[in-house]
């Protein structure tokens, strides 16, 4: 069961007292993690679309108007008095199937991970609906421990094919020869942040590929990062043994800026 940052929560619509929070999992359980800066939930329409994407690919028939949606986060804030952070929406697929917003606990990197980068490493699991953003807590736990007993900041996902197809709870890039891959879609639940960042890379020229990277092709990269909506853009500086320089190589400080700019100019104009 989640953690709860503030004092109440949102079921069905309705504010109810944190101290009376709770929910049956399920693997069924299709759920959304949103950032608020400034009290604006960050691209909020690219995450209800996904979110719907995974309802479709559960058979979960169940709907709410993206406006309302907008409604109650920005009522849980209010409620709260936050502007800063992270609101979880929860589909419960219990024996009634109910919404739930509520605010998490938020662990964003701290500023000297993106000078000096993350260590990462390897990991042989996979998750049994990658398409689908679903709760599973032997996943989580496995990769918990895994990342706990290595002393890294993120686990790479290795699938049984031998190919990296994304981090435990991030999706995965490299750059190769000044080109920007990442595994296809169809491997990986994609990301908001990554759908962002290959659209900035075609405006700005950069040449980008979805394709398969087996953990041999490794040792051709010369740089990588992590995305998602805590870390944003986040540069590795080590995948098991090997070395990287991401932090300096120019293809992703040219993302990072750019990224950076596209949040500022969301967040100016829905303020």
């Amino acid at each position: 069961m989640d953690k709860i940052r503030g004092t109440y929560y949102m079921r069905n619509n309705t504010l109810v007292e944190a101290e009376n929070f709770t929910y049956t999992l399920s693997l069924r359980n299709v759920y959304e993690v949103i950032r608020l800066i400034q009290g604006i939930p960050l691209f909020l329409e690219e995450h209800l679309e996904r979110m719907e994407a995974s309802l479709n690919l559960l058979q979960l028939n169940f709907r709410q108007s993206r406006e309302s949606v907008r409604n109650q986060i920005l009522t849980l804030a209010k409620k709260n008095r936050i502007q800063e952070g992270n609101v979880k929406i929860l589909i419960n697929d219990g024996p009634v199937k109910e919404c739930f917003l509520y605010f998490i606990p938020h662990h964003y990197p701290e500023e000297s991970y993106y000078r000096k980068g993350i260590r990462t490493m390897t990991m042989d699991i996979e998750r049994k609906n990658p398409n689908a953003k679903v709760i599973d807590a032997d996943y989580k736990n496995k990769v918990t421990r895994f990342i706990k007993d290595n002393g890294i900041y993120e686990a790479l996902i290795v699938n049984s094919e031998g190919e990296v197809t994304e981090g435990s709870k991030s999706n995965v890039f490299f750059i190769e020869q000044n080109r920007l891959i990442t595994p296809p879609l169809k491997d990986v639940l994609g990301g908001v942040t990554r759908k962002r960042i290959l659209a900035i890379a075609g405006e700005l020229g950069i040449e980008s590929a979805e394709t398969a990277v087996t953990v041999e092709e490794l040792r051709n990269i010369q740089g990588a990062f992590i995305s998602g909506t805590s870390p944003k853009i986040l540069p590795i500086a080590s995948i098991n043994d090997q070395i990287l320089a991401s932090m300096d190589h120019p293809v992703i400080s040219t993302l990072i800026r750019a990224y950076d700019e596209k949040i500022e100019a969301y967040i100016h104009t829905h303020l």
